[in-house]
């Protein structure tokens, strides 16, 4: 799946800057529909509400214009700098990520090596995945299957600011290094959907051929880039967006019913199938002004709810496969599970506690841990 960074935003840092209410609202919102989405392909839920298993899409579309936003922000701001640090400022920024997102991504990876759902794997049949090449060009396998994400996060981390150095090298203002980059992760994608994708257009083979490809989907995250920089450097129109969130909603919607009616089952143009996805990234992206807006609720118990699962975000994106299937073994051990795993207001309530629960644990024995070191040997270098 940043948090797929992710935030990281699923996939985000800890910043003091990135703990706003409404950005954390979005993160709770983008991974409770992965979740909820995941977790409606198993029990045996009535028709109408296993139709609605394709959310967690839209879950992943959030958290990449999620991410975009927050990491855009830090680039951004850290890149005014660039001209005199060059270097070391790229250098910081990607440790700063990859001490966020590699730890927990490793460690489900040796885990998954033995208990994927695809069965046990070699570590020498997956190399792929340690350098999150597993869907660079080419259609994801089905081993650590929602990782194809967190390829497209990676790949954001690494091109984006060193695109950005390698313009303000050129001699571009930080600003203008900002622009060209922001456009070229906004236009190319599409263009290469267009030119490199198969003729398929079928729903099923959309996602295989398009969406969970790496190159075909950073537009997502350049769109949250650009809302950054609208909001640094342009900030009327930032906040004049916010007023405009009731169109940005309806495109979701829109963009969510023609998924839901299999539109591209039938569209017999490759532009199309190509420009959904800016749709949908616009979309989102467009949201991302009011969400940055919200203030807290008068209900302290939400607000903690909302706060504390957007910070175990990431755990819960990458945890939760395991957590359903921990969840199946506890049922067949202790011989329950033909009379709970079919009932979904059974099985479900068991299945989010567990998601939680495990999630908790990998974040306060694993990511917490990891980003107090990093915090600590930074202060400790400044």
């Amino acid at each position: 799946m940043t948090t797929p960074g992710v935030v990281d935003p699923v996939h985000s840092g800890v910043q003091a800057s990135d703990r706003m209410f409404g950005l954390d609202v979005c993160r709770t919102m983008a991974v409770l529909l992965v979740v909820t989405g995941h977790m409606l392909q198993h029990s045996k839920p009535n028709a109408l509400l296993a139709s609605f298993g394709f959310i967690g899409l839209f879950g992943v579309d959030l958290f990449f214009c999620l991410s975009g936003f927050l990491i855009g922000r830090i680039l951004l701001q850290e890149s005014a700098h660039w001209p005199q640090e060059q270097e070391s400022g790229l250098f910081r920024f990607w440790y700063r990520r990859w001490m966020r997102t590699l730890p927990l991504y490793f460690f489900f990876f040796f885990v998954s090596l033995q208990f994927d759902w695809t069965g046990a794997a070699s570590i020498g049949s997956k190399l792929s995945y340690l350098v999150f090449a597993q869907n660079l060009l080419w259609t994801m396998p089905d081993f650590y299957g929602l990782t194809w994400s967190l390829a497209v996060e990676e790949w954001f981390y690494f091109s984006f600011p060193l695109l950005l150095l390698l313009f303000i090298g050129l001699g571009r203002s930080p600003r203008q290094a900002a622009v060209i980059t922001i456009a070229g992760f906004v236009l190319l994608p599409p263009l290469l959907r267009l030119v490199l994708a198969g003729e398929s257009h079928e729903f099923g083979s959309l996602d295989e051929g398009l969406r969970h490809v790496m190159v075909f989907r950073l537009d997502s995250i350049g769109y949250g880039v650009l809302m950054a920089y609208l909001s640094q450097w342009h900030r009327p129109i930032f906040q004049r967006l916010t007023s405009l969130w009731a169109w940005f909603l309806a495109l979701v919607v829109a963009c969510l019913i023609c998924t839901k009616l299999h539109y591209f089952g039938w569209a017999e143009s490759r532009i199309v199938a190509s420009l959904y996805f800016s749709v949908s990234a616009i979309a989102f992206a467009g949201l991302i002004p009011f969400f940055s807006s919200l203030v807290p609720s008068r209900l302290p118990l939400l607000n903690r709810f909302i706060k504390y699962t957007s910070q175990i975000s990431y755990s819960m994106y990458l945890a939760h496969i395991f957590a359903f299937m921990l969840g199946m073994i506890v049922l067949q051990k202790a011989r329950l599970f033909d009379s709970i795993y079919p009932n979904p207001w059974l099985a479900y309530p068991m299945f989010y506690a567990l998601v939680y629960i495990l999630s908790s644990c990998t974040y306060f024995a694993i990511e917490k841990p990891v980003l107090t070191l990093r915090d600590r040997k930074a202060g400790a270098r400044s």
